[in-house]
């Protein structure tokens, strides 16, 4: 079988081949973090030289980490509301619905229409996995979802959110808790120390993409509107796993501890409340 050819124009689009490969990596070793087959054999039916991903070990495994707990969230999501929606926001090549499928959720995943052609072509989506061809911020994709009020809706942006304007995320957010009252939504944030140093990161794997919103306090999001609740935070170090060689001393310094973090939004009440 002929390798894929990636060829993205979109920066941010380009940065989906780095959780890939984490990913792929993962599964050599005896007891992976996240177990993923798909990954590695998405790796290689992909034409591309992955020594550009320029990552440390401990990065990778971070990546790792950061995918496990999404899994998480989205799992605790599901025994809360076995027949809920799920929206994966920027879902690149992810297989999540393939980790955490509970044989009833409804599942979109949604991503520009380069990145969903790719995926298609390598994990043809099914009847209760739906693929949106769209930018996240072009909202007449919400139009898609056949919503019923009574629906219970959680939104997953994974290492997507960031590459944006904070206006940007605003508007998005905003838009989807005047449309999905009530509705959750996951995603990482993370302080202007972290920006900085993510966005030397990119800069040394020569990628065009940059970190553009970063929070001083994850708490600040619910400055933008009465309905948005902060509920539950992850951090890196609240069960650090010692794969990603963190040194004991950073649990003691909060501004590096914090910089980078997982946050569960609630976007308003319900209707029914």
């Amino acid at each position: 079988m002929a390798k894929l050819t990636i060829d993205m124009t979109d920066p941010v689009s380009q940065t989906l081949l780095i959780p890939l490969w984490a990913r792929a990596i993962e599964q050599r070793e005896p007891e992976p973090l996240v177990p993923d087959p798909v990954a590695s054999t998405m790796v290689d039916r992909i034409d591309y030289d992955w020594r550009r991903v320029r990552l440390g070990r401990g990065d990778l495994v971070q990546c790792v980490v950061r995918l496990r707990e999404f899994d998480r969230f989205v799992l605790d999501f599901l025994r809360r509301h076995p027949a809920g929606t799920v929206v994966h926001l920027g879902c690149g090549l992810d297989a999540r619905f393939q980790r955490v499928d509970n044989g009833q959720v409804r599942w979109f995943d949604l991503d520009l229409p380069q990145v969903v052609d790719l995926r298609r072509r390598l994990l043809p989506e099914s009847d209760r996995d739906r693929y949106l061809a769209y930018s996240a911020f072009d909202t007449s994709w919400m139009a898609e979802l056949d919503h019923d009020e009574s629906d219970q809706v959680l939104f997953v942006a994974e290492a997507m959110l960031l590459y944006f304007d904070e206006a940007q995320v605003k508007d998005l957010i905003l838009a989807l808790q005047n449309r999905f009252p009530g509705a959750e939504l996951v995603c990482d944030v993370c302080t202007p120390l972290a920006q900085r140093i993510d966005n030397l990161h990119l800069l040394f794997m020569r990628s065009a993409a940059r970190i553009r919103w970063a929070v001083r306090d994850p708490k600040d999001v619910e400055t933008w509107s009465p309905g948005i609740r902060l509920v539950e935070s992850f951090s890196y170090f609240d069960d650090p796993e010692p794969r990603m060689g963190f040194p004991s001393w950073l649990v003691r310094f909060p501004p590096l501890s914090q910089a980078t973090s997982i946050q569960r939004y609630q976007l308003g009440a319900t209707s029914s409340t």
